[in-house]
């Protein structure tokens, strides 16, 4: 095997691992990182130089990987989608809450309106003469 199949072997390894999300070099671990040659050749512990002098294949690859769907980018775009879910959400729960501060002004209004006219209409069968006196009318409430 030649040295420089080993050395492209480990810098699509490290290319992998990091459209994977999953890299192993100390500025990587633990966190998502931007895919260049410079973090491709960091986390294959090798030099940048090689990739543009003799495996320039390499660099289209991680030309590729760069724009292509990584964990970073999946998980940038989930995010977006759900601050835009929680601000329709938020959106929706101010309306509702105007809505029921409405709903609950105008149902005052007829439960005034109600006891109002049963207030006039108890009013109004007293003082008709022929009313029959053993049938009381209470307002509901």
């Amino acid at each position: 095997m030649r040295r420089s199949d080993a050395v492209a072997r480990s810098y699509r390894a490290a290319l992998a691992r990091l459209v994977r999300g999953e890299g192993r070099h100390a500025d990587h671990a633990g966190r998502v990182v931007r895919i260049s040659p410079a973090s491709v050749a960091r986390e294959a512990g090798r030099s940048r130089n090689p990739l543009y002098t003799t495996h320039r294949d390499i660099l289209d690859e991680i030309e590729a990987a760069a724009g292509g769907p990584t964990p970073a980018t999946d998980l940038a775009a989930r995010i977006a989608e759900l601050e835009s879910d929680l601000a329709d959400l938020r959106a929706a729960a101010r309306r509702h809450a105007e809505e029921k501060r409405l709903l609950a002004s105008e149902n005052l209004t007829l439960l005034h309106r109600a006891r109002t006219a049963e207030d006039r209409l108890a009013g109004s069968l007293r003082r008709m003469p022929d009313a029959p006196a053993a049938i009381p009318i209470t307002p509901q409430r």
